[in-house]
């Protein structure tokens, strides 16, 4: 569908620039058109309102599909998100089916800082600017049982697919 009746030879044009538009034989065919310059000038830009209609189409449709999975990829992430409040709800570790094994499985332990001020300060990188704290030592130590204040270690649980 084109927004100006084109002559045969603008179609032909039409045609060579959508499929390469850096293309040599494009600008003889341009140089060698029959007519006046103002025409020239005319039917070129024909050619390119065309090609702008024909950009514009795709980007709309490009930015409806990209609507369409953001919904779909969604919808997914509540599903999965219902399972998984459905399993630790029924204290479920591991359903397997015919075609997945859904399970509960433990991620690594991540530190949440309650109050920074009460946390020691040997757990601090203090060259820096800005000290930095040392989260995996925290992680060590919780590990081998000691309780740091300031801090929480946490582990929690997501869904598994497989």
């Amino acid at each position: 569908m084109r927004l100006y009746d084109l002559s045969e030879q603008y179609q032909i044009l039409l045609d060579m620039a959508c499929d390469d538009p850096t293309n040599e034989q494009l600008q003889e065919m341009l140089n060698g058109l029959e007519g006046k310059i103002e025409e020239k000038i005319e039917n070129t830009i024909k050619v390119v309102r065309s090609l702008e209609a024909q950009a514009k189409a795709i980007k709309d449709e490009e930015e409806r599909l990209k609507a369409r999975r953001t919904s779909i990829e969604n919808s997914a992430t509540r599903l999965k998100e219902n399972v998984e409040t459905i399993m630790k709800r029924m204290e479920l570790e591991k359903v397997k089916g015919q075609l997945f094994t859904i399970s509960l499985q433990s991620n690594p332990p991540k530190v949440v800082v309650l109050d920074e001020f009460h946390i020691p300060q040997k757990y601090f990188v203090t060259p820096q600017p800005v000290p930095q704290l040392q989260k995996k030592e925290i992680i060590e130590a919780w590990k081998n049982g000691v309780d740091i204040p300031g801090v929480q270690v946490v582990q929690e649980k997501s869904l598994r697919v497989r």
